[in-house]
């Protein structure tokens, strides 16, 4: 593990123990044993730590996601798997679901940065798409993303308090039909 991938993951876990604003940089350089010098080396303010660190999260999510995505699917069919996919993966990775909520509703979030990264584009070109046949409600796409977001988001919080829920793959298709209902004219 590089020292900027260990400073990544120190800063994953106080902030998710203890809020962006609750954890000083200092900690993190001495939680991760490195000094401060070399944790301004990689990420000069905390803010560059924070946006380096949803990056990295939304790749992984990214990375993840298109391998559950196949062609030739139905929309339907791809928007499930999209939704699937992203329920997954931050249900097995806690820190990372915990990091993005709270990133989310923080000063650090915005909507430029949001809308260009690879997972949200991947998103928004199969909302197009269902705007374009009308399949989907007549909203702009970007509220439709966020729409379909925090019933993602929803649906972990939910399962993750309910673990036997997490091999129910019955209740998982119901809890996307409410997602679907949602989005769907």
């Amino acid at each position: 593990m590089t020292k900027k991938q260990l400073l990544m993951l120190t800063a994953r876990r106080l902030f998710a123990e203890n809020g962006f604003y609750g954890t000083a940089t200092a900690r993190i350089a001495k939680e991760a044993g490195v000094s401060n010098g070399i944790l301004f080396h990689y990420f000069p303010t905390k803010e560059i730590l924070v946006r380096a660190m949803y990056s990295d999260v939304k790749d992984r999510i990214f990375d993840y996601s298109l391998g559950q995505v196949y062609k030739g699917a139905t929309l339907k069919e791809s928007i499930y798997t999209l939704w699937l996919a992203s329920v997954e993966w931050y249900v097995e990775h806690p820190e990372e679901f915990h990091f993005m909520r709270q990133f989310e509703t923080s000063p650090y979030y915005d909507v430029e940065t949001e809308m260009a990264h690879r997972h949200t584009q991947l998103t928004l070109e199969l909302i197009e798409k269902g705007l374009e046949q009308g399949v989907l409600k007549t909203f702009p796409s970007q509220l439709l993303f966020h729409v379909m977001t925090n019933l993602v988001h929803n649906a972990v919080e939910y399962i993750r308090l309910y673990d036997e829920l997490l091999e129910d793959f019955e209740f998982r298709n119901r809890l996307f039909d409410v997602t679907w209902d949602a989005l769907k004219k």
